[in-house]
């Protein structure tokens, strides 16, 4: 074929395969295929070798971090959140730590002994070259992790944390109220929820990669994009039907459960969102059941 026909050929692909309609259905691949590393729906990818915690023998040890990187606007809902969420874990009875200094990840001793690490709306670089790789170890010895809202904002450039997320934010329309519907009815985090609950004032992120093109991921809870009435943002032109929200997967040894949810300081008041986090909290630090379909 003549090169120049071969680039136009490629190029009319590309076209096609970025266009709205595509991005209903995409095209689906294995989190080995795009990452290298294990993932699932089920517990085949899991390491147990940490020996998480259980039962009554210690508190159940969790951190949150919410480091943003200098030169970044933190969310204005972020010390709020951290109080929010400090109080909902440690009206469980868990022992929290919270930390916006990327240093506690420095030293495995840190986080070794946490049953999960919850991001809360951190921002850009969050780690160090070191603290990325202590947190790989904390992972691939059977970890946990809560990715909350700009949790996606975070190491654009680091390939392993993208796949750990299963996406990254690309961009989101205003804020908006939208009704959400549940996918996965059997989960704990959504077990609660119902089709039609509406969360106001959020941020409906736009995912890329697109989630739901990794067959090892479940998802949890979609957004109606028809209930979006002020739409979707000039640059993107969202997700369509089924547009992600929360999901969960195996990855790499630990479990990982995200949620772009969490903008508004309202949503830190609501019992529906608080209990969404709880019991992703609660599966990934094997409390509960994780990732039921």
């Amino acid at each position: 074929m003549n090169p120049l026909i071969a680039r136009l050929v490629g190029a009319a692909a590309l076209s096609l395969a970025m266009s709205p309609a595509m991005a209903q259905v995409p095209n689906q691949y294995t989190t080995f295929e795009r990452y290298g590393v294990c993932g699932s729906i089920d517990d085949s990818c899991y390491n147990p070798w940490n020996n998480r915690t259980e039962g009554e023998e210690e508190p159940w040890k969790i951190l949150i971090y919410y480091h943003v990187a200098p030169g970044v606007n933190p969310h204005d809902n972020l010390e709020a959140g951290v109080v929010a969420l400090t109080e909902l874990f440690e009206g469980e009875g868990y022992e929290v730590t919270a930390s916006s200094d990327p240093e506690t990840f420095e030293s495995a001793g840190n986080i070794r002994a946490m049953d999960t690490i919850v991001f809360f709306s951190t921002g850009r670089e969050a780690l160090s070259d070191l603290g990325k790789h202590q947190l790989m170890l904390y992972i691939r010895g059977g970890g946990g992790f809560v990715g909350v809202h700009n949790a996606f904002g975070t190491s654009y450039s680091w390939t392993w944390y993208e796949g750990l997320l299963g996406g990254q934010l690309f961009n989101h329309g205003p804020r908006q109220l939208a009704e959400i519907e549940v996918q996965s009815e059997n989960d704990p985090s959504v077990a609660h929820l119902e089709d039609g609950i509406t969360f106001d004032q959020e941020e409906w992120y736009n995912i890329y990669p697109d989630p739901r093109q990794l067959s090892d991921i479940n998802i949890l809870l979609t957004v109606d994009e028809d209930t979006m009435l002020q739409g979707q943002s000039d640059t993107h032109p969202g997700m369509g039907e089924g547009h992600p929200v929360s999901w969960c997967h195996y990855y790499d040894g630990g479990r990982a459960w995200m949620t772009v949810l969490g903008h508004s300081h309202e949503i830190l008041e609501d019992e529906n969102f608080l209990q969404h986090v709880l019991g992703g909290v609660d599966g990934t630090m094997g409390k509960q059941d994780f990732c039921l379909q």
